[in-house]
């Protein structure tokens, strides 16, 4: 026993029990000194720990602080053991957040730390097998505080199929990272013959096939998923954007099917989004337009809901946005509003620092009508003076983040917490937990609906579970409406956003009065809901027609328009009648007049056949005259507004992007003019005697 205390530094219970070859004057991890340290160990900042700075860091592969960073990130995620080969050491485990990165400045550096702790979460199981079955560790190891970062270097090894790191120049060397490295790489071989035994034994033909189906599956979707980023239209117009980016020399192409490198296209949703081929991620983060402001990179499922806002406000309307994370999302709706009528109040600021962050992010893109407020939402008023021209509530909810298929550029792009890291990398999510997040937007969305002048609050997730979608919205609604007097205020209802889809677009969707989006290679994941408190004579087509008169889709060549809207009229207007069947229609009529009106006094059959009797007058027949006025036609809001979705009349005249409602198709179906003796009997007096 003392031999074993001197070994472990007076350390025998909780110590990893290892191979014999390894040396036995390791530098613990946690014996590192620290200069500062926030409460719960969120924030670390370590002595002798280099600092990377703003674009220190543009090797291919890593280095000793990407490897201490990721193994603290891993430590502070990783479930339990996922090998029944190690012992299980509960203490090292509890109480751990992730770390904030705040030492990393370099967007590229964070972005390989998460990638690393992120991989090695999902490849935990393999891992652990392979350091049990290679005999690096013996088989009654207890993981210590050492085990985080030599799971991280090997699964930077496997990344990279056991070849040996190639060092950056002046790459900083931290010495306890060196000698777990060293030691790792002599158990090359072994280690390599381990991840073969394993792939012959789950028949797996790559290291990818051996993680669980839905988490394969995400990472397919992830790595294909083009580049998305929104138009700052306050310093450029999307138009001056794309004419500089072809003199770049990136390429406009048609559709996102048609991305290759260096080309982009404009999203069909969104105007002011434009797409580019994933390969051109590191260019177009160092172009100056990115970072001058002038293009935000953002996924596309978090700009469906300032578009979706856009469309339900008019002049003067203020707007509250929970919650901001990042604040791209903010800045992406203030961009698309008023900057003078328009003020939007955003919740969800932790606290000072992110404060200046989110000005410092608001001031780089010219944007001065957002307020960022620290209060929590729930102690906040609904009669406050200071939202008493709200009309619009924008929620985007802490969600599962189970729509998410690149986790790490959330993370980055969000400014989500690193917890869903290890969310992700399992196949399933905790039930309980799914049950705690449904019962907080329940509670987000009442309150929300609670202020009295707000109009419509929009729901947007990045979650693909129908409990925190549909069941909320609809329960939610249910809620409140039955609260809530209808003869004071018009009812929630549930209404579908206003975007524009294409006809393959809405027959995916499970309903007309939400869109959700199943995660795939061109997008991730969400669920956009809008509840509205609109009359319920309102359609929807009337509601988008509305949005499609604040232009938020194109307008098609006004030919095309005109054409279009002179055939619908005419198709509602009386038809014309020749002069000949004018001239027998007027001869007609005069002698029908005439016979109606007849004479003035009559002789009774009696007083006729004798000559002489009373005088009787038969009765007038009370006729109304038809109007002469000419009849409108009738003035629906796929009528009106067809020109901002389509070049041409669909069949049914229905727009595309409108949804088939059974409103709208009975406010389409043209009234029928009553022709004259119809208007005689519904106008005499008693016209079944």
């Amino acid at each position: 026993m003392a031999l074993l205390s001197q070994h472990y530094g007076g350390r025998v219970p909780g110590m990893i029990k290892a191979h014999s070859s390894v040396p036995s004057t390791r530098r613990k991890a946690d014996s590192i000194p620290t200069s500062t340290m926030s409460a719960g160990g969120c924030e670390v900042t370590l002595d002798g720990i280099p600092i990377l700075p703003e674009n220190s860091d543009r090797g291919q592969g890593c280095n000793h602080v990407i490897y201490h960073y990721a193994s603290q990130v891993f430590g502070s995620l990783r479930p339990a053991k996922k090998t029944d080969k190690l012992l299980l050491d509960v203490d090292l485990r509890s109480g751990k957040e992730p770390p904030k990165l705040t030492a990393i400045k370099d967007e590229r550096a964070k972005r390989k730390v998460y990638d690393l702790a992120f991989d090695a979460l999902k490849y935990q199981a393999l891992l652990e097998d392979m350091l049990v079955d290679s005999g690096y560790y013996s088989y009654d190891t207890v993981p210590d505080e050492n085990h985080s970062i030599i799971v991280v270097i090997l699964c930077d090894m496997l990344n990279r199929h056991f070849a040996k790191r190639l060092r950056e120049p002046n790459e900083p060397v931290i010495p306890y990272v060196q000698e777990f490295e060293d030691d790792l790489f002599a158990h090359t071989t072994k280690l390599n013959a381990s991840l073969a035994r394993n792939r012959i034994k789950f028949q797996a033909r790559s290291v990818e096939c051996l993680l669980p189906e839905k988490v394969r599956q995400r990472e397919e979707c992830g790595t294909k998923m083009p580049i998305y980023a929104w138009v700052n239209q306050l310093q450029n117009s999307v138009e001056d954007v794309i004419e500089q980016l072809t003199q770049d020399g990136y390429k406009k192409v048609p559709s996102i099917n048609s991305l290759g490198e260096y080309s982009f296209t404009v999203d069909s949703q969104c105007p002011n989004v434009l797409v580019f081929d994933a390969q051109n991620r590191n260019t177009l983060e160092d172009s100056y337009l990115v970072r001058g402001g002038n293009l935000v990179i953002q996924d596309k499922s978090c700009c469906l809901g300032p578009h979706s806002v856009k469309a339900l406000l008019n002049e003067g309307d203020d707007v509250i946005h929970i919650y901001t994370g990042s604040g791209w999302t903010t800045a992406h709706l203030a961009t698309l509003t008023n900057q003078e009528h328009c003020t939007i109040y955003a919740f969800g600021v932790k606290n000072e620092e992110h404060s200046e962050q989110l000005m410092a992010n608001a001031k780089k893109l010219g944007i001065h009508n957002v307020k960022f407020i620290q209060d929590n939402f729930f102690e906040v008023q609904h009669i406050d003076n200071r939202f008493k021209n709200v009309k619009v509530v924008l929620v985007t909810p802490h969600d599962s983040r189970s729509g998410v298929t690149n986790p790490v550029e959330y993370i980055i792009h969000e400014g989500a917490d690193a917890s869903i890291l290890g969310e992700l990398s399992q196949e399933q999510i905790d039930s309980d937990k799914l049950d705690v997040l449904v019962s907080k937007h329940m509670e987000l969305l009442k309150h929300a609906m609670k202020f009295p002048h707000v109009q419509a609050v929009v729901y947007a997730t990045n979650s693909i579970f129908r409990e925190e979608n549909e069941n909320v919205v609809t329960k939610v609604t249910e809620y409140i409406n039955a609260r809530t007097s209808t003869s004071i205020r018009n009812p929630f209802r549930l209404i579908p956003p206003v975007l524009p889809l294409t006809p393959a677009e809405l027959e995916k969707q499970p309903s007309s009065k939400f869109i959700k989006m199943e995660p795939s290679s061109s997008m991730g994941g969400c669920f956009l809901s809008v509840m509205s408190r609109e009359d319920e004579s309102m359609s929807a087509s009337d509601v988008i027609a509305r949005a499609a008169a604040k232009g938020l889709c194109s307008l098609p060549p006004a030919k095309a328009t005109a054409t279009t809207t002179s055939a619908q009229g005419d198709e509602l207007k009386p038809k014309k009648k020749s002069s000949k069947t004018s001239q027998k229609s007027l001869t007609k009529s005069a002698s029908a007049k005439k016979e109606r009106k007849g004479p003035k006094t009559s002789k009774s059959p009696t007083a006729d056949h004798h000559g002489h009797g009373p005088t009787v007058r038969s009765p007038t027949l009370l006729v109304k005259k038809p109007s002469s006025k000419r009849l409108r036609p009738i003035r629906t809001a796929s009528l009106m507004f067809a020109h901002h979705f389509t070049n041409s009349s669909t069949s049914d005249r229905q727009p595309y992007g409108v949804p088939m409602t059974k409103a709208s198709l009975v406010r389409m179906q043209p009234k029928a003019e009553p022709v004259r003796p119809h208007q005689e009997a519904i106008h005499h007096p008693k016209p079944f005697l």
